[in-house]
């Protein structure tokens, strides 16, 4: 094929794909509705449910609603929808659009509300092992759109022109105000720790146990249990307590304490470690130490050091000589398992660390630094390792924690690297279509979850705290003041204080919690943990600046 001949080639391939982007959005696209026949849904509800409801064109005086149980949802553009499932479920915009059906000269809709109620975004495919799900749940727009219609679900389906809808919520009371970078302050950061803190206090139970996972709407206690991260909220509850002096924090942090040490406490070999009975392995046994230490920091109970030296002396006998650790332990067989998993050998790195500082064993230092050695060295290095990351929010508040004992630049610079990538990935002002700036994700497909933003800030913090005392003039200190601030500001904006009220069947119960993203409103208990971790560290940064300014020189 000559030159000239595979040019025209791609002149009309280019031009035949230019005109279907063209059609394509012009089928798919959103078009406002013309003056006269913009509809609003007037919606009254009552502990989360519908009360009664009014479809009318919109009028003069629908600028807000006239009572605080009432909700004007105004549709303001539409789209077709496209028949095929999987196109349906991933044409709906999270938080933003919801569904008309037309039916034998009858509409109905199907509100944001309505879908964040039945929590249908986000739902058509679920991956559970990375807390993530994609796409509006079909078969829940359907059943909601059905009793309207009078007509079964499978008739929606089959017979009704279904059409995309962008809402607009207007409340009775004005929205709080944005929280921004610019907007954090101490005081507004010190009520968010203390609501969060108090919303795992209330769920602590007398055996010490938390609400594991709870869903918002209903106030429903949903099943599951996991050792690790009851450990992890054990320890914010401590940072809680120490910043906020409450002692209803205080007290729910001692509860939740003794429950691992009463009833999550095992004999492995000649020390002590922390799992279930069909489980033991070095993230519950870390997370529980870093948990103690706190507690032992924050002067509530001094008497859990004999424990940490158990914890120290399992996690010392789980480490492999390279630095690495052994994750699992096997109690009938009295054996380290030498498997690896995500997250347990940051956990661990810490939890000597902090061990050490309680204790002062030289061997919990030594086994701290070595397997910090190991994560920011060996443990992550392979071809093209630079431009491919794991999780090392652990691993640099590890970093941060050893840095007056036993400072590592290695691992300074690891975890500069590893932030420098993450910034790559963190919303800029005006790139999301969602209310995502300072959430960390890969364009506007997915919906950015909350937990991500609160561990990188943590890690940022940890890095921070790291540079300022080694390299206070380095220019990444702004860049992970920039990070930081971000990634606070988008979780302040979606911890429920009090959130959608009028969505909620018992608002105060969930007041204070983190969410698992803008529309997943499940509440487990490490969203609050992480969230709650990073702006504890934040405070702590913003109170050392300011003990600094005001030292005399």
């Amino acid at each position: 094929m000559s030159a000239r001949a595979l040019g025209r080639l791609f002149l009309a391939y280019a031009t035949v794909l230019a005109l279907l982007c063209v059609a394509v959005r012009w089928t798919v696209a959103l078009h406002p509705l013309e003056d006269g026949s913009v509809v609003v849904v007037e919606t009254t509800w009552k502990g989360g449910e519908i009360l009664r409801r009014t479809v009318r064109p919109l009028g003069p005086r629908d600028a807000a609603p006239t009572s605080e149980d009432t909700v004007l949802e105004v549709a303001l553009a539409e789209a077709p929808l496209p028949a095929a499932p999987h196109l349906f479920e991933m044409s709906i915009v999270p938080g933003k659009d919801g569904v008309k059906a037309i039916l034998e000269g009858k509409t109905a809709y199907v509100t944001t509300d309505d879908l964040l109620r039945a929590q249908a975004y986000d739902r058509a495919a679920n991956f559970a092992s990375v807390s993530l799900g994609l796409g509006t749940d079909r078969a829940t727009v359907l059943g909601l759109l059905a009793p309207q219609l009078g007509v079964r679900a499978a008739d929606v389906e089959g017979r009704a022109v279904l059409r995309r809808v962008r809402f607009e919520r207007r409340t009775f009371a004005p929205p709080p105000p944005r929280v921004t970078e610019a907007s954090l302050s101490r005081d507004l950061v010190r009520g968010a720790i203390r609501d969060a803190a108090l919303y795992l206090a209330r769920g602590v139970d007398a055996r010490g146990r938390f609400r594991y996972m709870v869903a918002a709407a209903t106030d429903q206690t949903l099943v599951g249990y996991n050792i690790p991260r009851h450990a992890g909220a054990t320890f914010f509850l401590a940072q809680a307590a120490r910043v906020a002096a409450d002692p209803e924090i205080a007290y729910a942090a001692l509860r939740a304490a003794s429950y691992l040490r009463d009833e999550a406490t095992f004999t492995c070999g000649r020390a002590k470690c922390l799992g279930t009975n069909d489980e033991i392995n070095v993230g519950s046994t870390a997370l529980a130490g870093i948990a103690f230490a706190e507690i032992d920091a924050s002067g509530l109970d001094r008497s859990y050091r004999p424990l940490l030296a158990e914890i120290g002396a399992f996690l010392r006998g789980q480490m492999r000589a390279d630095g690495e650790l052994m994750h699992e332990y096997d109690r009938k067989g009295a054996r380290p398992v030498d498997v690896q998993y995500l997250y347990f050998t940051g956990e661990a790195a810490l939890a000597l660390s902090r061990i050490h500082a309680v204790l002062h064993d030289p061997a919990d230092l030594d086994a701290a630094k070595r397997a910090l050695a190991h994560l920011v060295g060996p443990g992550w290095s392979f071809f093209g390792s630079r431009y491919y990351w794991s999780e090392e929010h652990w691993t640099c508040q590890a970093l941060a924690d050893l840095w007056d004992r036993a400072p590592s630049e290695e691992a300074l610079a690891f975890c500069l690297r590893w932030h420098a990538y993450q910034r790559r990935i963190q919303f800029a002002p005006g790139e999301s279509a969602f209310d995502a700036e300072g959430a960390f994700g890969f364009g506007n497909f997915i919906n950015p979850r909350v937990t991500p933003a609160s561990s990188r800030g943590e890690a940022a913090g940890a890095t921070l705290a790291a540079l300022r005392r080694a390299h206070p003039q380095d220019p990444e200190v702004g860049r992970l003041e920039t990070e930081l601030r971000r990634a606070m500001a988008f979780v302040l904006r979606q911890q429920l204080r009090p959130g959608p009220r009028h969505l909620f069947r018992d608002p105060d119960a969930v007041y204070g919690a983190l969410p698992g993203s803008l529309v997943d409103w499940s509440l487990r208990i490490d969203y609050a943990q992480h969230a709650g971790s990073m702006l504890v560290r934040w405070l702590e940064l913003e109170e050392t600046k300011a003990a600094e300014r005001s030292s005399p020189r």
